[in-house]
């Protein structure tokens, strides 16, 4: 079973959802969106599928630019 990250739009700009629950705040740009999910997904160390909402509704699957390298 797939762990869905979705970029959405909202009144205020683009949030994100993990696991069906909205983000605390927006974003006023979509790659700001995107970015704020990828670090808070490095955060909890998860795979998920980006998805984006569609002009007609529906949720796409998208390809988000690579994860930062981890440096130790």
């Amino acid at each position: 079973m797939n762990k869905y990250c979705d970029i959405i739009p909202h009144c205020d700009g683009w949030t994100y959802v993990l696991n069906g629950v909205e983000a605390g705040c927006t974003f006023h740009t979509y790659e700001l969106a995107v970015e704020a999910a990828k670090r808070q997904l490095l955060r909890e160390q998860r795979d998920r599928v980006f998805r984006q909402k569609g002009l007609n509704g529906e949720m796409l699957p998208i390809r988000p630019p690579a994860f930062p390298q981890a440096s130790f």
